[in-house]
């Protein structure tokens, strides 16, 4: 009877010691699949060099001034998701480059989001415009490195989101409308960005203080409650614009530095 229980005993022992060995593995799940049916699939192919397939992704048709793109990544072998990569996005048009935001180095729900400001506007489909990634794949062995280019033709106009200025300094700027995408009647948060017209830096410039209002195309109205627009980071500025009933609107920008300034706008409509 002894010898049976301390049998059982160790038997006890050894099981809870082997399931609680198995609960503590860790177990590293593969990455969800990126979300990418809300998007627009401009492109997809192999980078060689980097042993990595890419595709590439708008919020909507390229247009001339902001995009945000997203880049997803996957191992050319294996087809595993890649979540940590160094992209650099490297637009050409007759050779000239165009302002961009890199994605960072880790992905963000699968995927790399970025963005370009295209400056000129191709709507007919004339191709001037190509679109080179270049990826550090860290996912590999060896981190290799290669690049991939993409050609899209067309790049709709969208003049009253995009303003190439010279102010009275003669510094020459781009400034691009961000959001709101969909305007609604009521208060918006308002976000613009600034770059200098710098070929082929162009960097973004926080340096300006901005007056303004909204006005109502329609019937003139200059409804009150606007919140200045202020520089957060990396060029962008950001405010609230107040649109109180829906028609085309008008919003007026000042942009004011060094005792200088330069009257802008953009034209929305809710």
């Amino acid at each position: 009877m002894k010898i049976r229980l301390i049998s059982s005993f160790a038997l006890l022992i050894f099981t809870m010691s082997f399931f609680y060995s198995c609960s503590d593995d860790t177990v590293n799940a593969p990455p969800a699949p990126p979300v990418v049916q809300n998007l627009v699939k401009m492109d997809s192919g192999y980078v060689p060099g980097a042993a990595a397939i890419i595709s590439f992704y708008s919020e909507d048709s390229l247009k001339l001034g902001y995009n945000k793109v997203y880049l997803v990544l996957y191992d050319s072998a294996t087809n595993t998701l890649i979540t940590n990569s160094h992209i650099d996005i490297l637009p050409a048009n007759h050779g000239h480059s165009a302002p961009v935001e890199n994605p960072g180095e880790n992905a963000v729900d699968g995927k790399f989001p970025g963005a370009m400001v295209l400056t000129q506007a191709f709507p007919n489909g004339d191709l001037h415009w190509r679109f080179t990634f270049r990826v550090h794949n860290h996912f590999a062995q060896g981190e290799p490195e290669g690049e991939v280019e993409f050609e899209i033709p067309r790049i709709l106009d969208n003049p009253d989101k995009f303003k190439s200025i010279t102010m009275p300094d003669s510094t020459k700027l781009y400034i691009s409308y961000v959001t709101p995408k969909n305007p609604a009647a009521g208060m918006n948060d308002f976000e613009f960005v600034i770059h200098k017209n710098e070929p082929e830096l162009y960097p973004f410039d926080g340096s300006f203080s901005v007056e303004m209002n909204t006005q109502n195309l329609t019937n003139g109205n200059y409804p009150a409650g606007n919140v200045n627009p202020v520089h957060s980071s990396i060029g962008h500025y950001k405010g609230r614009i107040n649109l109180d009933q829906n028609g085309a609107w008008r919003i007026n920008m000042k942009l004011i530095k060094n005792s200088i300034f330069y009257n802008t706008y953009f034209d929305v409509n809710n």
